[in-house]
């Protein structure tokens, strides 16, 4: 099976395309930055059909896993109609194509579509999204399901474990600054199920291989706060976490409004593909030791 992995040079897109080619022909699709090495690689500019069509043609996909976002909550607030664009637009664009040509659609989302007014939200319960970036992705769901009626949507938590690029996941991050010897100031307030990123690739290879579709929630196997996961993995490292500060919202406001509390039910992935989610410490172990 060739797959076509849109924002393969992403943090989270970058390592979903590096793990899937160990099971699937992966052609790597790229904008401006480069996705991992050793992947064949188109460009591809979603919000140009013809760049689209361009790239559909050079791959020739049997599938399309779409990782490609403007996931930065606050960047998102601040513009939203280049995030409409993105995040709706373009993937309503892409999911028409799959429909017209007869191609498999795997499509990642948030959980931040949802209030976070209560924990271990499902599948079926109503979505209320507090931020301009959950708006978005919400609506890009709904283009999905809309014009490709058989695609999976996976909604993935926190994104923990190795990332791509420049930017680290959440448990990257906390280990660049604990081995630096920066203060951290984490939330008390904000309550999550972080997911590694290995767990989400293979999410998405069983989403490929099977004839589900509708929406997926890909949570971790722990509920936690930040501040929570910042002293987990600092267990996990064996580090010191007296840099670790517990702050709440009210005390350091940001300009998206995150949800209380995201954390997700994962039951229907468990059961319908077979899916278990690898343990935190394992994620935390698995990342990088500096960015890409």
């Amino acid at each position: 099976m060739i797959v076509l992995v849109t924002g393969a040079a992403g943090l989270l897109g970058g390592r979903v395309a590096a793990l899937l080619s160990s099971r699937f022909d992966v052609v790597a699709a790229r904008h401006t930055a480069s996705p991992p090495p050793g992947v064949a690689a188109v460009d591809l500019d979603l919000l140009d059909p013809a760049s689209l069509a361009s790239a559909l043609e050079r791959a020739r996909p049997h599938a399309v896993v779409h990782c490609a976002a403007q996931s930065n909550p606050d960047r998102c607030e601040r513009e939203p109609e280049p995030a409409e664009r993105l995040n709706v637009e373009a993937t309503a664009g892409l999911a028409r194509a799959c429909r017209t040509r007869g191609l498999r659609l795997v499509s990642l989302s948030t959980d931040l579509v949802f209030a976070g007014d209560h924990p271990f939200v499902r599948e079926e319960d109503p979505p209320g999204p507090l931020l301009v970036y959950g708006r978005t992705k919400l609506a890009g769901e709904e283009a999905v399901v809309a014009e490709a009626p058989d695609a999976a949507v996976l909604r993935v938590a926190l994104v923990a474990g190795r990332g791509h690029g420049a930017k680290g996941t959440c448990t990257e991050s906390i280990a660049w600054a604990l081995r630096a010897r920066r203060p951290l100031r984490l939330y008390t307030d904000q309550v999550r199920t972080p997911v590694d990123s290995a767990s989400v690739a293979d999410a998405a290879s069983r989403a490929l291989e099977r004839p589900v579709s509708g929406r997926f929630h890909l949570g971790g196997p722990e509920r936690l706060s930040r501040y929570e996961l910042g002293l987990r993995v600092a267990t996990v490292l064996g580090s010191s976490d007296a840099g670790i500060v517990p702050v709440t919202v009210a005390e350091m406001p940001q300009e998206a409004r995150r949800p209380a509390d995201t954390s997700l039910d994962s039951g229907r992935a468990r059961r319908e593909l077979g899916w278990e989610p690898r343990s935190l410490a394992e994620a935390v172990r698995d990342g990088r030791p500096a960015p890409d």
